[in-house]
């Protein structure tokens, strides 16, 4: 995994050592991230007390509740905010391919803004104490609360990181990367709440047997930041070819974290390119076809459930992008719209049929 402490930590004195620290950590994160567009990072500044708060909430509200708590969290924008339920939800769309809905369960928050008249920004819905315990619900939304801002201030550094990297070997994207150094409180960054457990993917004999539980997709923002416990029912897996845009690949790569006490002390994150940093660099980074598959495991295995936090990075909503490759001039949430767009029109074909 790649010390970003560089970056996300203190630093000594020597002003000399500090550059040269941070030119190799940059450098070791953009090539991974050019390679294969997935890389493995620690030195975070995220304890692994927080982080195993957050995995424990996460597993208590996505696994261990009664579906009456998860659905006192219901919204008219589950995309953006709030429970979305097992199968409710369809990843191919977002490659432009037609699929069964992805079953895993989703719970999402993000930034609030009174002064914001953009979707992105909204109120999140937490769950109702009417239906869960004061205490249960305490513990969720401070967790969640906190390692939503920590991460998203890694996020920031991870970002800087990349962008030093880049500015290093490829000027002729400074332009269009500069919005990424920008950064506000006013951004758009989303925390996902994910939950997979054995079900009809898990059995033999079954139709849907060994099926994707997330289709193949790419991620629409920036850069995604992963955090995931030991559950074996579930494997997240990247195309072995980074280049390879078709989701019907049999060529594919399990992502694992690295064996050692890694998380006590130092978590390690699973990071990865989305379409908006892979446009903004002329796809010298890559958004990397990725998705999640079923693991053997038996129903009543106490280990079998798996849970994970996803941070889907985005912009201010009026961050100017410019695209190398059209030279496109557009807000970030104009970009962000299209994107979704197009697999939003995927979903009503298929729908129509």
């Amino acid at each position: 995994a790649i010390d970003m402490a560089p970056y996300c930590k203190k630093h000594s004195d020597d002003a000399e050592d500090n550059i040269n620290s941070k030119l190799h950590c940059a450098a070791e994160l953009n090539s991974m991230l050019e390679k294969v567009g997935f890389a493995l990072v620690r030195g975070t500044g995220i304890s692994g007390n927080l982080c195993d708060n957050a995995l424990r909430a996460t597993k208590t509200f996505l696994h261990e509740a009664d579906e009456s708590v998860r659905r006192s969290c219901l919204t008219k924008d589950r995309a953006r905010r709030g429970y979305s339920p097992m199968a409710t939800e369809n990843f191919a769309s977002l490659v432009g391919e037609e699929g069964p809905n992805d079953l895993v369960k989703k719970f999402r928050v993000g930034p609030e803004s009174e002064s914001s008249s953009s979707s992105l920004h909204q109120p999140n819905a937490w769950p109702s104490s009417e239906v869960w315990g004061d205490e249960e619900v305490a513990f969720f939304i401070s967790s969640i609360e906190e390692y939503f801002e920590q991460t998203r201030l890694a996020a920031d550094y991870i970002l800087t990181a990349i962008c030093d990297g880049i500015n290093a070997n490829n000027s002729d994207h400074a332009q269009s990367i500069n919005v990424l150094s920008n950064q506000s409180n006013n951004h758009t960054s989303i925390l996902t709440l994910l939950g997979y457990q054995y079900g009809s993917r898990h059995k033999k004999g079954s139709k849907g047997y060994m099926r994707p539980l997330v289709a193949a997709h790419t991620d629409v923002g920036v850069i995604t930041v992963l955090l995931y416990d030991s559950g074996k029912c579930a494997t997240l897996q990247r195309v072995a070819d980074a280049c390879t845009v078709d989701p019907s690949t049999e060529e594919w790569v399990n992502i694992n974290l690295p064996a050692g006490p890694y998380y006590i002390d130092e978590p390690v994150f699973v990071v990865n390119v989305g379409d908006c940093l892979s446009e903004l660099t002329g796809g010298s980074l890559r958004s990397t076809l990725h998705r999640v598959m079923p693991q053997p495991c038996k129903k009543d295995d106490n280990d079998a459930a798996r849970s994970c936090l996803a941070l889907f990075v985005g912009l201010e909503p009026s961050a100017s992008l410019t695209l190398p490759h059209s030279g496109e001039n557009m807000t970030y949430e104009e970009w962000r719209r299209g994107r979704i767009a197009r697999a939003t029109a995927v979903l009503r074909n298929s729908a129509s049929k």
